[in-house]
């Protein structure tokens, strides 16, 4: 069975089309879910003011960032120590090109330290001290990841857009396909006026021409036959050749003897 390209084509695009709309529909539900989500003030594991400590259960394979208000200036520094529960300093990694800064209601919330990335923390309890002149906020930013696209309006939003770019590149290959398609059929295609998929010949051509034209003509048609034109011819037997022939003969004696 053949595929009919252009169909198929139409059918791909318009549907992309459809979840491309949708997904533009449901695009500012999805920033109003996130905000709330990338709060600190909202989602946190502690919040701690300039001096202040407080003990934190980590989880396994989890990651965490320390986050500081940044207000315009130079970009703020740590100046936390996070201790296990031997009393041993875990230092932490500096922030990468993967952790941005978070703005939310018009405030800009830097990280300033993260840690156990990318494999993650082992789990258990730790103790967090803030020593800057600053608020200093920990999130759990694993969990915020996993809630974010487990939210079924986030899954639909993704679902939609991954869905109406593959059905447009669908519809390309497909139109590009077809567009080769009919290059090949122009270039096999018979040359000369054809009809109903039938090259006409010529009596139908010149039949067709003279229905068009419809003009008397003294001159017979060199194509069309015509019953006017067809006259019938008595043929000419032996007996008759030979009775003319003696006429004649007769004919030119007489007009030799009489001079």
């Amino acid at each position: 069975m053949a595929v009919n390209f252009r169909r198929v084509a139409q059918w791909s695009s318009a549907i992309s089309v459809l979840l491309l709309i949708t997904f533009m529909a449901v695009l500012p539900g999805v920033y109003e879910k996130m905000e709330p989500m990338l709060d600190p003030e909202q989602q946190n594991m502690a919040r701690l003011e300039a001096g202040e400590s407080a003990s934190v259960d980590f989880v396994g394979g989890h990651i965490y960032v320390a986050l500081r208000v940044n207000e315009g200036g130079d970009a703020p520094t740590a100046e936390l120590r996070l201790l296990d529960e031997g009393n041993q300093e875990f230092s932490g990694d500096s922030p990468t090109r993967l952790h941005v800064e978070r703005l939310v209601n018009g405030t800009s919330y830097a990280p300033v330290r993260v840690f156990c990335f990318p494999n993650g923390c082992d789990s258990g309890t730790y103790t967090l001290h803030n020593e800057g002149d600053s608020v200093l906020w920990l999130v759990d930013d694993s969990a915020g990841d996993i809630e974010f696209f487990t939210d079924p309006l986030v899954l639909a939003t993704l679902g939609t857009c991954c869905l109406g770019v593959m059905s447009g590149i669908i519809a390309l290959i497909f139109a590009i396909l077809m567009f080769q398609n009919k290059s090949n059929q122009d270039g096999k295609q018979v040359s000369g006026l054809i009809i109903d998929g039938r090259v006409m010949t010529t009596d139908e051509l010149y039949r067709a021409h003279q229905e068009q034209n419809k003009e008397i003509s003294d001159v017979p048609d060199p194509f069309v036959r015509s019953s006017a034109n067809n006259q019938a011819i008595e043929p000419i037997s032996d007996e008759n050749d030979l009775q003319i022939g003696e006429e004649d003969g007769e004919d030119a004696w007489k007009g030799w003897d009489e001079g």
